[in-house]
């Protein structure tokens, strides 16, 4: 069996799909997280007509794993097992798969959602049924957005870890601690001994002067501050610093505006091209 990480925050996790190509990836980071905590990883799939009996369309977990060297070839769900690794599947019929897998939340609290995401904005945005964000906002669950044609910091062919730089917004409220605290023990699970952490403060930096930053050999904290419009810098600073995630702790929508534009968490989603961390605080 393989031994948990040490620390890990998420043991449960859920994991929405549309069995498409564009949501292979976020299924990828998904797995790899739920071997990490010898957790469950449960899938939800909602069909807008009466389901078939069969889950055969379901992704196939075990030639992923027997890819990465986790399991033999030919490995039985006894192997999977031997793992720590729980895997559940479930299907259902709604108009609104939004709203489905709420109500699966309900019943079965999870540590973590990770979701596929399009990154659509303006008309757009009105022109498309919405999924990730809303579930995400609704359920107040941690939340990997992976947005569709991103590689993200998990190897697909080999199932290992590609996380160097993290960027972390800051502000005075909501608190950044916990993102800090996330990201670090993200890295340490995923046994990344070359990290950096790149803490970015949008105007006065006092915030920076009180967060706690967790120590390891090969790790590196660096701090900025910076001027101007606080969505367009984080995306411009994800980009120069080519970043493989952004961890940012969020309090939903807070006023009209955000609910027609977003809050800056979701309007930083719809520009990121890493996977994107939310915390709801």
């Amino acid at each position: 069996m393989q031994m948990r990480a040490s620390g890990f925050p998420f043991r449960t996790i859920f994991h929405p799909t549309d069995f498409s190509a564009d949501s292979h990836t976020a299924l990828i980071h998904a797995l790899k997280l739920a071997v990490l905590a010898n957790g469950q990883l449960s899938m939800m799939h909602i069909d807008p007509a009466v389901p078939r009996s069969d889950f055969e369309d379901f992704p196939r977990i075990r030639p992923i794993l027997e890819q990465w060297g986790l399991l033999p070839a030919n490995s039985t769900k006894a192997h999977v097992a031997q793992l720590g690794l729980t895997i559940k599947k479930a299907r259902a019929t709604a108009a609104s798969p939004a709203d489905a897998f709420l109500a699966y939340l309900a019943e079965h609290p999870a540590d973590l959602l990770v979701m596929a995401t399009h990154q659509y904005e303006g008309l757009a945005r009105w022109q498309h049924r919405l999924v990730a964000e809303p579930v995400a906002r609704s359920s107040r669950t941690a939340t990997l957005f992976v947005p569709t044609h991103v590689e993200g910091f998990v190897v697909k062919e080999s199932g290992q870890p590609r996380l160097r730089r993290v960027l972390i917004p800051v502000s005075a409220q909501p608190t950044p601690q916990p993102a800090v605290e996330t990201a670090a023990q993200l890295a340490a699970a995923l046994g990344c001994d070359n990290f950096t952490g790149i803490l970015m403060h949008v105007g006065d930096d006092a915030t920076l002067h009180t967060i706690r930053y967790p120590s390891r050999n090969g790790w590196l904290w660096h701090t900025l501050t910076c001027r101007g419009n606080v969505v367009d810098v984080i995306l411009g600073m994800g980009a120069d610093f080519d970043v493989d995630l952004i961890v940012m702790t969020t309090e939903g929508h807070q006023s009209i505006s955000d609910m027609l534009k977003g809050s800056t968490m979701e309007r930083v989603l719809r520009g990121a091209r890493c996977p994107l961390l939310a915390l709801p605080v």
